[in-house]
């Protein structure tokens, strides 16, 4: 007893490293799990979350899918994300907040990011509704999203669908280069025509408004792009 009683903290010690160890060898292969994208709650749930403060939820669902796929150490690829579910929580943040370009801008660089393209077509539902607001410059995602159409997805129909939304944008800032998106495409296509014909209606609707180097541009584009290997007598007059 007494023997026990000089050796109590010695015991102590050696049977909590004893535990310690055990508890070691049977949890060292246990990682944190990945449990995908969380289901989107609706606005107003999702409201909630910051004691209805909107801006307040805005910022912590923002901080939260900026984060997703950042478990334990460990890197998620974005293929492995479900992208469905992500177009709901980008819709949940445009309710919260329709004027920020936070959610925009990681749909749009993050997300939009993925190799698997047959994920991008969530990432264009909601970029060609926020792209097509006439305020705030909005239609700069939806020029984003042409481009990813048109070189990761490579289907320029998909392109020329969301190029067209973005022509047709109210804006008065809109830059002219976002009006010609559908000419390039066509003629990406070898539809001459249709190009020719867009890039024509611009200058006889802008001419007044448009820098002169954006008017040598679009002059050189038609004659020299689109009409390459036209005889010059066949040319429009600009091109003489």
């Amino acid at each position: 007893m007494t023997i026990f009683k000089h050796n109590f903290g010695f015991i102590v010690f050696v049977c909590a490293l004893t535990l310690n160890i055990l508890f070691w060898q049977s949890s060292r292969n246990v990682q944190a799990q990945w449990g995908n994208v969380p289901p989107a709650p609706s606005s107003k749930r999702a409201s909630m979350t910051g004691l209805s403060d909107a801006q307040f939820a805005y910022r912590m669902n923002g901080l939260m899918l900026q984060n997703l796929g950042s478990v334990g150490g460990q890197g998620i690829n974005l293929r492995d994300y479900n992208y469905g579910e992500l177009k709901k929580w980008f819709f949940v943040q445009d309710s919260l907040d329709e004027y920020s370009n936070f959610t925009p801008l990681i749909a749009a660089h993050y997300y939009g990011a993925v190799d698997d393209t047959s994920k991008l077509g969530n990432i264009f539902d909601y970029l060609k509704i926020v792209g097509a607001r006439p305020y705030g410059e909005k239609w700069r995602w939806l020029g984003h999203a042409v481009y990813l159409a048109r070189y990761s997805l490579k289907d320029n129909d998909v392109a020329l669908e969301l190029a067209k939304i973005l022509a047709a944008n109210k804006d008065p800032k809109i830059g002219i280069w976002a009006r010609q998106m559908p000419a390039l495409i066509h003629q990406a296509d070898g539809n001459k025509e249709e190009a020719y014909a867009v890039m024509l209606n611009i200058l006889k609707d802008s001419l007044d408004d448009m820098h002169p180097n954006e008017i040598n541009f679009m002059k050189d584009y038609i004659c020299n792009t689109i009409l390459e290997g036209d005889p010059l007598e066949s040319k429009p007059l600009l091109c003489q």
